[in-house]
């Protein structure tokens, strides 16, 4: 029993170690479940010890997104990848501080439109480039993709692929339906007064998000499999650090225009009449602009660890 009752806790120790980097487990994971057996003995760990141990994963796992590990051809890779996954995260974002920005115009003076409407502008125009340098990434991937699927490695990826897939199709015939309620509302009712299309709206944007990310995760479980080139290592990383610099422009963009409309405008955020005593910060703008943040954030640290990656690149060490 006492045998039985060890190699169970000896099991959970283990487990419990996947909140650590795999190549940190690797390196390290045997002498942590040693150390975690004699603390504890064949007694379950406590929580504390639990605690102890995954916030140390975790922080494990953060040092390594930003500052990096492996060899340079998968830092690069990886980092290059979290923008795209930072870039998804934008998306959402920005479509709610779109939202959350229509009939602006209507509701501030005409005298004090201009510095609102340069950053609306900015953002507008810094998105659709974004979107360009994110569709040229995929782009340069395209080469190294036809050559694994000609080796028969379509397998290998079918399944997140058809996943995305799946949801972008969802994803569409949802927003056609939506579009078509939307448009039997009124503009109160589209905006939180009806109950029922206000739900029905979240969960779209939960199916929207569900559908970034896949394709998201697809792009990631493709490019773990596929063989790039210097030159393609090296475009990937310029590409993705542009992109995290767009992202930059827009959330200042978008931070200049909601100051500008609360300055001018602050009745505009609550929807009361022009004039009214009112606040601007309110949740439809608080939140999406906060996730820019953290999803410019995240990108930033994308790119350091792929930029970071390139001298090793060109010595020849990757």
């Amino acid at each position: 029993m006492g045998e039985t009752g060890r190699g169970r806790g000896t099991d959970g120790r283990v487990r419990l170690l996947r909140v650590y980097p795999a190549a940190w487990r690797a390196r390290y994971g045997d002498e942590l479940v040693a150390l975690l057996e004699d603390l504890d003995g064949a007694a379950r760990m406590s929580w504390r010890v639990r605690l102890d141990v995954v916030r140390a994963g975790l922080g494990e796992r953060a040092r390594v997104l930003v500052l990096g590990g492996g060899a340079p051809r998968e830092r690069v890779r990886r980092g290059s990848v979290l923008v795209l996954y930072a870039w998804m995260l934008f998306v959402l974002g920005g479509f709610g501080v779109q939202k959350a920005s229509e009939h602006w115009q209507a509701a501030t003076p005409s005298g004090e439109r201009t510095l609102p409407a340069l950053g609306f502008d900015v953002l507008v125009v810094v998105a659709a480039l974004g979107s360009v340098l994110v569709l040229l990434g995929v782009a340069v991937a395209l080469p190294a993709l036809a050559g694994l699927v000609r080796r028969g490695g379509w397998r290998t990826i079918r399944l997140p692929i058809l996943v995305a897939v799946a949801l972008s199709v969802s994803t569409v015939v949802a927003t056609v339906g939506l579009a078509a309620w939307a448009h039997s509302l009124t503009a109160a009712a589209r905006n939180g007064h009806d109950a029922s299309y206000a739900g029905v709206f979240v969960g779209w944007v939960v199916l929207v998000a569900a559908c970034l990310f896949a394709w998201a995760a697809a792009a990631s479980a493709t490019a773990r499999r596929i063989s790039f080139s210097l030159r393609q290592l090296r475009l990937e990383a310029g590409l993705a650090a542009a992109t995290s610099a767009a992202m930059v422009v827009m959330t200042l963009a978008a931070a200049v225009w909601w100051g500008a409309v609360a300055s001018a405008a602050p009745w505009f955020f609550e929807g009361r009449p022009a004039g009214a005593a009112a606040s601007p910060l309110v949740a439809n703008v608080i939140v999406p602009v906060a996730v820019m943040v953290c999803a410019t954030a995240l990108a930033l640290a994308g790119a350091t660890r792929a930029l970071r990656a390139l001298p090793a690149l060109a010595d020849g060490s990757g």
